[in-house]
């Protein structure tokens, strides 16, 4: 199968750093070399989520607990030094790029949320020292009104982007869910930090609901944010209007035959995207919330995915790449995707009872 050839090219490729300075370490690309160019704390965590994810679907195996144990060294390493950890670590040392001059509170986020998955797993022990780092710079980033802000800048303000990633928008929803959803697992995180969490997630999805994003990449975060926490006690509401603002993106996909980059283009085939719509539809379904005639849709764009799996499991971001670059967060969201898409019915609304999204 497609998935487990991707689930073998994470577990034994190039994607976890082995014998170098950045040990346990995730990368965020691989080049055609084989080479990682940067790595990241952030994919580290979804990388923590994605073992125990596997070990949801496969057991407890011991390679992951290795893999899990190895990288949450190097995140200890990471949160080790005095200034504000990096956003990504070049391999060959330190690189101009504007997303260190800021502390990201998705980053953090998915970090202290693959801790929880891999900790309610039973891969890691529960490791007081990231908890505690992790979660007090995530408390600096709760704004006055309560809620978290999207990055705090430390230098380079006046040549800071204005992105989807730097402002409060619906994806926050993601990183709120993951707070919460690590607390039940790690008793170590701060109350105040899980109020504004929720607090977070709600406003997170009533602008979800207010103004779809124009971007469907964030957009599908929000919706895996949302899906993330089916106790949730707004879920039964806000499910059908969710489930609405989905189908109208995958209507769009249908029509100009490819999941559009943004709502006003169909810009650059993201296989990211490709396999969050995937798993976005196949969780809607399972909740009974998505129309049955996306069914035909969601497996055509397995199929599409399954087609661009390279023989040894790399996934590229875009298959219209001019040098070929294998993106590690693109197959961790294709094995998942796939995975799912090769379930029954049956078995997926158990797992999206309890899910465990990467």
């Amino acid at each position: 199968m497609d998935g487990a050839r991707v689930a073998r090219w994470l577990l034994g490729g190039p994607a976890q750093q082995v014998g170098t300075a950045h040990a346990g370490a995730v990368a965020g690309w691989i080049g055609a070399d084989g080479q990682a160019d940067y790595v990241y704390p952030e994919i580290t965590g979804y990388y923590l989520q994605w073992l125990a994810w596997m070990t949801q679907t496969h057991g407890r195996q011991t390679f992951y607990v290795a893999r899990a144990e190895a990288a949450l060294h190097w995140l200890t390493q990471w949160l080790t030094a005095d200034n504000v950890p990096a956003t990504r670590i070049y391999i060959n040392g330190p690189r101009e790029d504007w997303r260190n001059d800021a502390l990201f509170a998705f980053d953090v986020a998915m970090v202290l949320r693959g801790i929880g998955a891999a900790v309610g797993a039973r891969l890691l022990a529960s490791p007081a020292f990231v908890i505690e780092r992790t979660c007090s710079w995530l408390s600096r980033l709760i704004g006055l009104d309560g809620q978290l802000d999207a990055c705090l800048k430390h230098r380079n303000e006046d040549s800071f982007p204005d992105r989807w990633s730097t402002r409060r928008e619906p994806f926050l929803a993601k990183a709120a869910a993951g707070i919460i959803g690590a607390a039940r697992a790690l008793p170590d995180v701060p109350t105040g930090l899980r109020i504004a969490a929720q607090r977070t997630f709600d406003a997170s999805l009533d602008a979800l609901l207010r103004d779809t994003p124009e971007d469907s990449h964030p957009f599908l975060y929000a919706v895996e944010g949302f899906l993330a926490l089916p106790e949730d006690a707004a879920f039964c509401e806000r499910l059908p209007k969710v489930a609405g603002r989905f189908n109208a993106l995958l209507q769009q996909t249908k029509q100009i035959g490819r999941v559009p980059e943004t709502l006003s283009r169909a810009g650059t085939l993201r296989l990211d995207i490709v396999a969050q719509t995937v798993r976005a539809g196949l969780l809607l379904h399972a909740h009974q919330a998505a129309q049955a005639s996306s069914a035909p849709e969601l497996d055509n764009l397995a199929d599409t995915l399954a087609q661009y799996v390279r023989a040894d499991g790399a996934v590229p971001f875009t298959p219209d790449a001019r040098a070929a670059q294998f993106n590690v967060w693109t197959a961790m969201f294709t094995e998942q995707a796939l995975a799912l898409a090769y379930r029954e019915p049956r078995e997926i609304a158990r797992i999206a009872r309890a899910p465990i999204i990467i």
